[in-house]
């Protein structure tokens, strides 16, 4: 009984980094890509911001977030994409089916793209599923997503995406570090500042530092990312910070 109990301890010490993290949109998730994951909050509704800079030959963006999470199985957010002009995103996701360690969701961005210019309307339609898997030995989380965007100029309006997560360099940090990686023909937004996916491509890169609990139920997480590396139009590095109160 002792040893089941430490092997769950240690599950979920590996779970909790995880799944845990938020994109540039301020969805739960990798670098631009959501994940089926919803952030814990099982026994009261969870509260997470976030603030995201990315800098790129464009200039600086920022992106503010606030998302609510309920019961394990829903989460909202609302994020504010500020360059040269400003989008609103609405973002909702529903974990409607959970086996094991996999996790399926269903989720919708709604866009509010250049309020003060072009005032343009965009929606984002996805199924994602997210499982553990491993990648030369280390634990990780995979994440499949399929879409549609409900938006004009893009080639194609089908959306894909694969994303992982899993630890960067354990022994030598620790396991206090994870590297991200995601890559598809979609980005956080239909209209994003930076990592743009107009021509349907785009491969991100990220380290996240995992959530520290620095205060009784709250949680600081960290990310390093580079956006779009093949593309000189969408290219840019960010940095962002995430707080979770999760009571």
């Amino acid at each position: 009984m002792k040893r089941l109990c430490i092997l769950m301890l240690i599950v979920a010490a590996i779970a909790l980094p995880l799944t845990a993290g938020t994109t540039l949109a301020g969805i739960s998730g990798y670098i631009v890509a959501p994940s089926a994951d919803v952030t814990a909050s099982s026994q009261s509704t969870s509260v997470t911001t976030s603030y995201s800079a990315a800098f790129s030959s464009g200039g600086a963006v920022h992106i503010p977030a606030l998302q609510l999470a309920f019961n394990d199985t829903f989460e909202t957010s609302l994020a504010v994409d500020i360059a040269g002009d400003t989008d609103l995103l609405l973002n909702a996701k529903w974990r409607f089916k959970t086996q094991g360690e996999t996790s399926f969701a269903a989720g919708l961005t709604g866009q509010l793209s250049g309020i003060t210019k072009t005032n343009e309307a965009a929606a984002q339609l996805y199924l994602a599923s997210s499982f553990s898997s491993s990648i030369m030995d280390f634990p990780s989380r995979t994440t499949l997503l399929l879409g549609y965007s409900i938006t004009k100029n893009l080639n194609s309006n089908i959306n894909f995406a694969l994303a992982f997560q899993t630890p960067f360099f354990p022994q030598t940090f620790k396991d206090k570090v994870e590297f991200l990686l995601d890559f598809g023909n979609v980005s956080y937004s239909s209209t994003p500042s930076v990592g743009n996916a107009e021509n349907r491509g785009l491969v991100n890169i990220a380290l996240r530092l995992v959530p520290i609990e620095f205060v009784t139920s709250t949680y600081l997480s960290m990310d390093l990312r580079a956006l779009d590396l093949f593309d000189d139009q969408g290219r840019a590095v960010s940095i962002g910070a995430t707080i979770s109160f999760r009571p």
